[in-house]
């Protein structure tokens, strides 16, 4: 029987050392912590969750360099795509601990003022304009159709989310749509209540 466990996450192999002694020691690739640099937990938490997600690692780690559009007036020409790319390739490799995010933070706030400074912010609002940022650098829908809503009054409501997906898609094609957008239709919760006597 084999004292190591291999597994795949994100194109990379993880080797698990499962000898005695050594059960569940994983090599580092994948696994290198973000410095503060100063209350700057809320991005490198947004940043951790992101450089884990297995189609954006495989992504970024690939020849994403061809599909940044610079010409979208909504994109940041490329700049955030390739500071996110370099980052992320720099959290998977070998040789290192750890990653000061000095210029992936400058970037951010030379398109995002609010997150310049070494102020606390809500990793959420920072995640969303990361999120859009990296979509439209590599939006890939050069020309997006205007499509009209149509009126939803009498129609099924699976029908007008199916539309409005449709139309979304019609105007969003990028790695980030992929992994990240989705379609909510209207879902009933039931909710059961346990009495206690």
């Amino acid at each position: 029987m084999s004292d190591s466990l291999t597994f795949k996450i994100g194109g990379s192999s993880m080797n698990v050392d499962m000898s005695c002694g050594n059960v569940g020691r994983v090599s580092s690739m994948g696994l290198i912590g973000l410095e503060n640099l100063g209350n700057t937990c809320f991005m490198n938490s947004s940043i951790q969750c992101l450089a884990h997600t297995t189609k954006l690692v495989d992504y970024f780690l690939g020849d994403y360099d061809s599909d940044i559009n610079r010409t979208n007036p909504l994109g940041l020409n490329g700049e955030l795509a390739l500071a996110f790319g370099e980052l992320l390739r720099s959290l998977w490799t070998n040789d290192r601990n750890t990653v000061a995010p000095h210029n992936f933070k400058a970037k951010i706030a030379c398109f995002a003022p609010q997150f310049s400074g070494f102020n606390q912010h809500d990793s959420q609002e920072l995640l969303a304009f990361l999120l859009d940022g990296l979509h439209e650098d590599l939006n890939q829908v050069k020309c997006k159709p205007y499509e009209e809503a149509k009126d939803a009054s009498g129609r099924p409501d699976e029908e007008v989310a199916d539309e409005y997906w449709r139309n979304h898609l019609a105007r969003n094609d990028s790695v980030i749509v992929d992994t990240c957008h989705v379609s909510l239709n209207s879902y009933s919760l039931k909710f059961h209540f346990l009495k206690q006597f």
